[in-house]
């Protein structure tokens, strides 16, 4: 046994790969049954069921700067809403590309600010990406409103599964991507959606439910993200239960406090769940609240869902990654820079130099 596979043997986390009727999975439609059944434990246990409402999504584009970042882009100010028979949401998003462009690969960034990326944009437009940017407060307030700000409020909820904060954002950024397929400057087999810290957590809740994003971005998401719960250090579920971020999951999850032994699933389900798109996750080695090690051991324990469907994988050390370490090969990409819990330009760098090489 090596060392990655010992250090998951002490976590006893969940069997990705077997069925609940205890049979494993070893075929393509075996994962297709398998993935039903994380999406229920999820679903249910985790971030509560999406809205189940018909809904319409339409975009209205409000104002244009025709020759952004000194004539190199083009930024449109757009509402979007979407609509039920019983309610309607809206809120903000600036979509921004290259002049002139044609099939454009795009970040979908969710960002905890207005500014584009978080204030690099141009750097980024120069690589040759856009950016769909959105305020995740816009969609609904980051605080506790007994969900009553925005989509909060769009339909009924119960105390158990309806869905939190992380679902309530993330099925907000598949509404975005409803709209951006409809683009013809977009390449709609490039978009990537991306954040950091919760919003690698909303970032991987989009991704695993959505598979129309071709690669997800989580950034130092530790807890309730990339980052495996069973022996993790840092934060923990007992955190998560604060004022602050208690409604970002659904009333089920909390059920396990003091009790992560029993979770129905691990973080690895839910990175399984991009399985066979491609994943990349970012870790800082002085984030010691969301963990590094096990954020790289939730992809060393997503990986078997990769290699039942024919691809690579997660292609990494026998060991932990050392500062500056970054592994590039397979569809699970991963890096560990050293520093702070701080989504920082050489993060950027990396996840661009990551997509160039897949073509993603």
């Amino acid at each position: 046994m090596n060392f990655l596979e010992q250090e998951l043997k002490k976590r006893k986390l969940p069997s990705l790969m077997t069925l609940s009727d205890g049979s494993q999975v070893q075929t393509t439609q075996d994962w297709e049954i398998r993935r039903g059944e994380i999406e229920t434990f999820l679903s249910r246990d985790f971030v509560g069921y999406a809205v189940r409402l018909g809904v319409k999504t339409t975009c209205e584009t409000v104002r244009v700067e025709e020759h952004s970042y000194g004539g190199k882009a083009v930024t449109e100010y757009r509402e979007l809403h979407v609509r039920s028979d019983f309610s309607e949401g809206m809120f903000p998003f600036t979509l921004t590309l290259p002049e002139g462009a044609k099939k454009v690969p795009i970040f979908l960034f969710l960002s905890f600010t207005h500014e584009i990326a978080g204030g690099i944009g141009e750097e980024i437009l120069d690589q040759g990406y856009g950016i769909a940017n959105v305020c995740y407060q816009d969609i609904a307030a980051d605080y506790y409103d007994e969900h009553q700000t925005g989509l909060g409020r769009f339909c009924t909820r119960n105390p158990y599964d309806s869905w939190g904060k992380l679902k309530i954002w993330s099925w907000a950024v598949s509404r975005m991507l409803d709209v951006l397929l409809e683009d013809e400057r977009i390449d709609e087999k490039k978009i990537a959606v991306m954040g950091h810290s919760r919003l690698g957590k909303t970032a991987l809740a989009a991704g695993a439910f959505d598979s129309r994003f071709s690669l997800t971005v989580s950034c130092q998401s530790g807890a309730g993200g990339a980052a495996l719960f069973r022996k993790k250090s840092g934060e923990q579920i007992e955190n998560l239960y604060g004022k602050g971020s208690r409604l970002w999951f659904d009333g089920n999850f909390f059920k396990f406090l003091g009790k992560t032994e029993e979770l129905s699933f691990d973080q690895h389900f839910l990175l399984a769940l991009m399985a066979p798109r491609h994943l990349y996750v970012c870790s800082a080695t002085e984030d010691a609240w969301a963990d590094p090690s096990s954020e790289y051991l939730g992809c060393a324990a997503a990986d078997p869902a990769w290699k039942c469907l024919g691809y690579k994988g997660f292609v990494g050390k026998d060991g932990y990654p050392e500062a500056g370490e970054a592994f590039h090969e397979g569809e699970i990409g991963y890096h560990l820079r050293k520093g702070t819990h701080y989504l920082s330009r050489e993060d950027w760098k990396l996840i661009i130099e990551y997509r160039k090489k897949h073509q993603v």
